[in-house]
């Protein structure tokens, strides 16, 4: 019985881990790589046409060398750096 409780909970601890980590985003995003279309949709605070914005930076300017320097992008400022600062890399 003791045996059928602990496994049981032990699969409800598995479930429930799983779905969190299939929430959130497992991965972090290259900003200097990604597609407009992955940075709109992995990006918060940022929509199409600021992450058409992104790519259209770096294509005019080089990659990017610090995650900071997103704030040089029309309508990004440190608000929405600080929000992604945790799932982008600059690669």
């Amino acid at each position: 019985m003791m045996r059928n409780i602990i496994a049981a909970l032990f699969v409800a601890i598995l479930g429930f881990s799983s779905m969190a980590f299939a929430e959130g985003k497992s991965a972090k995003i290259n900003i200097n790589t990604a597609s407009a279309k992955t940075l709109d949709k992995e990006l918060k605070y940022v929509g199409e046409t600021i992450a058409k914005r992104i790519v259209e930076y770096r294509r005019k300017h080089g990659n990017f060398s610090s995650i900071e320097e997103l704030s040089n992008v029309r309508g990004i400022g440190k608000k929405v750096v600080e929000a992604n600062k945790k799932n982008v890399v600059v690669q």
